[in-house]
Parts: C-alpha cells; sequence; structure tokens
C-alpha cells in the first residue's frame, strides 16, 4: 500500500478521504467479465510504468495513479472505463477521483493484475 502512495502526490491523495470506498458509480468485474469487454471498453491500467511494461491487459493504455486529469482530457464522461492495478486498491483510488469529476460508466478488475494472473490470463507486455 506505501508504494501506491509514493507515486501520486499527497495533494492527490488528500483531496479524498473515500479512496478506499467503492464509489456507486464503480462496478467489480472478475477477469472473464473484462475478458468479454476487452474491445469495447476502454482499459485503463494504473500501475507505475515498470509494472505496466512487465505485464498488462491488451489494449490497456497507461495512467499512474494520479494522472487522472489527463485521462479526462483524453476520454470523454460517456466512455466505459475499466480501471487495473495490481490489487484493485488503486483502481478503487482511481474510480473514486473520476467519479468526482462526473464520471458515470466505472469498473475495475476485482482483486486487479494478482487476480488476472492466478487465472492465467493473457498480457502483453512492453509499450
Amino acid at each position: 500500500m506505501m508504494i501506491w502512495l509514493i507515486n501520486m502526490s499527497l495533494k492527490d491523495y488528500l483531496r479524498g478521504k473515500d479512496y478506499f470506498i467503492d464509489p456507486p458509480e464503480l462496478e467489480p468485474l472478475k477477469p472473464e467479465d473484462v475478458m468479454k469487454r476487452l474491445n469495447e471498453y476502454k482499459i485503463i491500467d494504473v500501475r507505475t510504468g515498470i509494472e505496466f511494461r512487465r505485464g498488462h491487459i491488451k489494449n490497456a493504455v497507461h495512467y499512474k495513479l494520479g494522472r487522472e486529469d489527463d485521462i479526462v482530457k483524453d476520454f470523454g464522461r460517456d466512455a466505459k472505463i475499466i480501471l487495473v492495478c495490481k490489487t484493485g486498491h488503486r483502481s478503487r483510488a482511481a474510480a473514486n477521483r473520476l467519479a468526482r469529476m462526473g464520471y458515470k460508466k466505472l469498473y475495475h478488475l476485482d482483486g486487479g493484475m494478482n487476480t488476472w494472473r492466478k487465472e492465467k490470463l493473457p498480457e502483453e507486455k512492453g509499450k
């Protein structure tokens, strides 16, 4: 948990005291549910660059936690977004911030990449 705090500014963290609570707009998805939505939803990986390059879900784009303002610039508030991190904590934090910015169609990989890897689902490396 301490690692993700280092990767985002303290200012961003303190903006919301509810980072570990699922916002009503957030729906957790199992790996098989994410697989079904790979081509129609935006997959946003909020892990560090090193974590992302070591392996990520196909078609995922990388915006490390704390860069939600960049997500807003690149994806409209009506986009269907699946957030991914290592365990589900950082994706929940990103979802809280995005929900406060007006996003309504938010999903996250429940258990994060740890769960994805336990299921031995495909990953891409690099980028």
